[in-house]
C-alpha cells in the first residue's frame, strides 16, 4: 500500500513537473448558429381595362371632325394598386400624318386626335405618336375613369383606304 501510495505522488509530481515546462492548451467549444428564415408572398397588380375596345368613325369628310361623347370610354383599373396611365397613338398603313398641339390640322392629308374627358385629369390633350401623354394622375385601385376623343382631318388630296388608329394605354404604378 505504501507503494502504491509512493508511486501516485511520483506520478502526480512527474505530471504538475511536465505542466510546468509546456503550455496549457485551454479547448473551448465553438458556439453555434441557427437561422430563420422568412418568405413572402409579394402581392400587388396594374390590371387596365377598356370599354369599348373600338370606335368606327366610318366615312370622314376632308375639314371636318368627329367626335365621341366625354364618357365614351371607360378605362377601369381591375388592379391592386393606385396607377397613373399614360396613352399614345399608332396608324396603320402611314398614309395620313399626325399633327398636334394645334387647334386643328391644316396641312393635307394630315388628322389629330384631342383626347377629352369628363373625370379624367388629362382631358383636352392632343394624342401624340411618339411622346405619350399622361391620361390620368391616378387611377385608384379598382376605380375607374371616362373619357372621350375627337378626331379632325384636313384636306385629303385622294381617296385613301381604310386608316387605322390604335390607341395605347400603358398602365404603370403612380409614385
Amino acid at each position: 500500500m505504501k507503494i502504491k501510495k509512493i508511486l501516485t505522488i511520483a506520478l502526480v509530481t512527474s505530471i504538475l513537473s511536465i505542466a510546468s515546462f509546456s503550455p496549457i492548451s485551454i479547448t473551448v467549444l465553438a458556439g453555434t448558429t441557427d437561422t430563420i428564415t422568412i418568405t413572402f408572398d409579394p402581392q400587388g397588380n396594374i390590371s387596365i381595362d377598356v370599354f369599348p375596345e373600338e370606335w368606327n368613325l366610318s366615312i370622314v369628310w376632308s375639314y371636318s371632325n368627329e367626335s365621341t361623347t366625354n364618357n365614351f370610354f371607360t378605362l377601369w383599373n381591375n388592379g391592386t394598386v393606385d396607377m397613373q396611365t399614360d396613352i399614345q397613338i399608332t396608324t396603320s398603313p402611314a398614309n395620313l400624318c399626325v399633327e398636334y398641339n394645334i387647334s386643328e390640322p391644316t396641312t393635307d392629308n394630315y388628322y389629330a386626335l384631342n383626347l377629352t374627358g369628363a373625370t379624367i385629369s388629362g382631358k383636352n390633350h392632343w394624342v401624340q405618336e411618339l411622346v405619350a401623354i399622361q391620361l390620368d394622375s391616378d387611377i385608384a385601385a379598382s376605380a375607374s375613369d371616362t373619357f372621350g376623343f375627337t378626331f379632325y382631318l384636313a384636306n385629303i388630296t385622294a381617296n385613301h383606304t381604310w386608316q387605322t388608329l390604335v390607341v395605347t394605354l400603358t398602365g404603370s404604378q403612380t409614385s
